[in-house]
């Protein structure tokens, strides 16, 4: 195999190595996935719905650089949002309830910059349609 972080897209366009992160193990692909987290900073990059795919099967692995992102002291608003929208709805349950707490404190205490980009908002939705998910 090549190295690890030969499999990283080289840019917005590169869904080259896609097939191959798919069949990497939690702890093949934990050394790049902060890299490959990265790829949804925008969710309308074109490799970023490729990404997620692949993001959606290592969550576990992922939790901890989650948590990092939607602390408020992470400054990248935006990426929380994509995080928000566009990777937590993949997420299992068991998952997701490791990660609600961050949630919950975006929607509910939303910082200055939060608040700007309407991350709180996205919060609020993803919350509410687990709830109604929960529910039925």
């Amino acid at each position: 195999m090549t190295d690890i972080h030969d499999l990283v897209p080289k840019n917005k366009f590169d869904s080259s190595n896609i097939e191959r992160l798919k069949h990497l193990t939690d702890n093949e692909i934990e050394p790049i996935l902060p890299s490959l987290l990265e790829w949804i900073q925008d969710c309308n990059w074109p490799v970023a719905g490729d990404i997620l795919s692949v993001l959606a099967l290592h969550q576990s692995a992922l939790v901890p650089l989650i948590h990092r992102v939607l602390s408020p002291h992470e400054q990248d608003d935006i990426w929380k949002y994509w995080i928000i929208t566009c990777l937590a709805p993949l997420f299992s349950d068991e998952s997701i309830n490791c990660i609600l707490s961050d949630i919950q404190r975006i929607a509910k205490s939303p910082t200055q910059g939060e608040l700007r980009e309407e991350v709180h908002e996205a919060a609020v939705i993803f919350l509410q349609n687990r709830l109604s998910k929960t529910s039925r």
